[in-house]
């Protein structure tokens, strides 16, 4: 029986696909690609701009907001934008990871949301986002989660109904 050299068994496994190199880790303008998006997210927001929020999304994103089913893909996202740009909104990102390698990469930071006027909401959380580089080298938002800090405000307690009076 002839002895197969470890040097013959490797090209082997390589020529067969078994062995690839890891992921380039990911640079700086990668990291600083996330915090543009995020920029550019922030910005749509404040400006009611739902195609520039849905621009931020490849087309099999999927968005997890709190106590909510989640949303798949453009038209769904959408959708969910649409129905929050019922008010003027702000929103602050504060990117504090940033992380991956090869096409994908992942952020996580805190985040305030403010409505206007100040009196009508305003929440203070963290988010997760994971972003995938496309065959066009851009980065683009694949999953988001997020959660406040601090749970809803219970709503306003019911008002008392006025006592009746017996009458003798």
């Amino acid at each position: 029986m002839r002895r197969i050299g470890a040097g013959s068994l490797l090209l082997a496994f390589t020529a067969l696909g078994g062995c690839k190199s890891a992921p380039a880790p990911l640079t700086d303008a990668d990291k600083a690609a996330a915090q543009t998006l995020m920029t550019a997210m922030s910005t749509a927001v404040g400006a009611s701009d739902v195609a520039g929020m849905v621009a931020q999304y490849a087309p099999d994103a999927t968005l997890m907001p709190p106590m909510m089913q989640p949303f798949h893909g453009p038209d769904q996202i959408r959708q969910f934008y649409q129905g929050m740009f019922g008010t003027k909104v702000n929103l602050g990102l504060t990117q504090e990871t940033a992380d991956g390698s090869g096409d994908f990469m992942y952020t996580s930071g805190k985040y305030h949301y403010q409505e206007s006027p100040p009196a009508t909401g305003t929440e203070d959380g963290k988010y997760l986002m994971v972003f995938r580089r496309g065959a066009d080298g851009a980065w683009k938002v694949v999953a988001e989660s997020w959660s406040a800090n601090a749970p809803p405000a219970p709503p306003p307690a019911p008002a008392k109904a006025a006592a009746k009076r017996r009458s003798r």
